[in-house]
């Protein structure tokens, strides 16, 4: 067994000492529990409210040059040449054409403008699958434009509407036409602007109210895949870089101008407020980290001053003074390791409990979505942890400077 760690375990702690050691070993348990939880939730927050984004709207969007994606005016002609290149990106999933125009809806006494997305029978809706809260999906493979239409559930509380009911809706142009649709199915992603703003009908009905034919779209959506966790971002802009060098390289005289957006330029306001948990984050990691270091090097101290007899020994014994710092770092290791071991139990315990059973709640409203999300990666925990272990070792380099002024001659006079 090395020297130093031999030793290092023989130091026991008595009186205050032991005390000081304890509340050092409480204090690094409840500041890596609480770096684990932070980092968790930030990423669950991410990946969450990422992943809905990307339902509502697609990650990657090409569209018509200074046109926005919900267009009715400027469509993009979607029969490109390099189509098929895009297509054959590793990262690219899927490629939906996608057709917009606004509306309004009344009922009763009641109006309310919205927009209406047109989408085809091979347009994957697994995304408000997984959040229909009320009847089912809408079904658009028929011969001709279906009638039916899916919206959130927030909307037809509002304007008292429920499945198999008939709405009727009016679009303002030239002239204004009414349309009426069936109610098929209602959801409930908890993004609130999104919500009560998006409808989901048969795209032959936007085309042709927008009098476009069927190669004329707002935008194309492409898909990576995304959970909205930071190996997608990663996946994503990948796929962004690769599309722009295709339309750059292989961009022909025959193909309709095409910008391309992601989804962070879309929905800024999103997504830089999810930008700000990091900054909360790394704030929490500081003042954890000092609160944990801070009682470290007292507790350091305290032992150190409990055992200046036996540093002024082996001093004499020609243990040099690096040697004797080892010692009480591998004793400071010991209670940061017992701390971090408590910690990660507790953090990993809790955040389990939350994601498989969501008991603590929130406001849809302020956080967009209605429970604490949580996201256990196992690299974000080691990768924590050696670098919280890191940290506390050099912090404990600070309290074993003092042990360079121990003078051994008087240490054992004094005793």
């Amino acid at each position: 067994m090395n020297l130093y760690l031999f030793i290092a375990k023989k130091i026991k702690s008595h009186g205050l000492s032991s005390t000081s050691n304890g509340i050092a070993c409480v204090s690094v348990a409840i500041s890596i529990a609480v770096i684990i939880a932070s980092v968790a939730i930030s990423g669950g927050f991410k990946k969450e409210i990422g992943k809905r984004a990307a339902g509502f709207s697609g990650e990657i969007l090409l569209t018509a040059p200074g046109a926005d994606y919900m267009t009715d005016v400027y469509p993009l002609r979607t029969d490109l040449s390099y189509l098929p290149d895009i297509r054959n990106i590793p990262e690219v999933r899927s490629i939906y054409a996608t057709a917009y125009r606004p509306g309004m809806i009344k009922s009763g006494d009641d109006v309310h403008g919205m927009m209406f997305k047109g989408v085809d029978s091979t347009y994957r809706l697994d995304f408000f699958a997984d959040f229909l809260t009320e009847g089912s999906l809408p079904d658009f493979s028929g011969e001709k434009p279906a009638d039916q239409i899916l919206i959130s559930g927030r909307l037809a509380r509002m304007l008292g509407y429920s499945i198999g009911d008939r709405m009727t809706v009016y679009f303002v142009g030239e002239q204004v036409r009414a349309r009426r649709f069936t109610i098929s199915g209602l959801y409930d992603i908890q993004l609130e602007d999104m919500d009560e703003r998006l409808a989901i009908v048969d795209i032959r009905q936007i085309r042709r109210l927008n009098g476009w034919d069927d190669r004329e779209s707002s935008c194309l959506e492409i898909s990576t895949g995304g959970d909205g966790s930071r190996a997608s971002s990663r996946e994503r802009a990948r796929a962004y870089d690769a599309i722009g060098q295709i339309i750059m390289t292989k961009d022909s005289s025959e193909d309709a101008p095409v910008a391309v957006r992601c989804i962070d330029d879309i929905y800024p306001g999103l997504f830089d407020w999810l930008a700000l948990l990091d900054l909360n984050v790394l704030v929490v990691m500081v003042l954890m980290m000092a609160v944990a270091g801070f009682n470290m090097i007292s507790g350091l101290l305290i032992i150190l001053f409990e055992k200046i007899s036996m540093i002024g020994l082996l001093k004499a014994l020609g243990m040099r003074t690096s040697g004797i710092c080892r010692i009480f770092i591998c004793r400071g290791g010991g209670i940061v390791l017992k701390g971090m071991i408590w910690g990660n139990i507790a953090a990993i315990s809790l955040l389990a409990i939350q994601k498989w059973f969501r008991p603590v709640t929130l406001n849809p409203e302020n956080y967009f979505v209605n429970f604490v999300p949580v996201d256990l990666s196992i690299p974000d925990i080691l990768a924590i942890n050696a670098a919280a272990f890191i940290l506390m070792l050099l912090i404990m380099i600070i309290p074993s400077l003092f042990i360079a002024g121990i003078s051994p001659d008087r240490t054992i006079k004094v005793n």
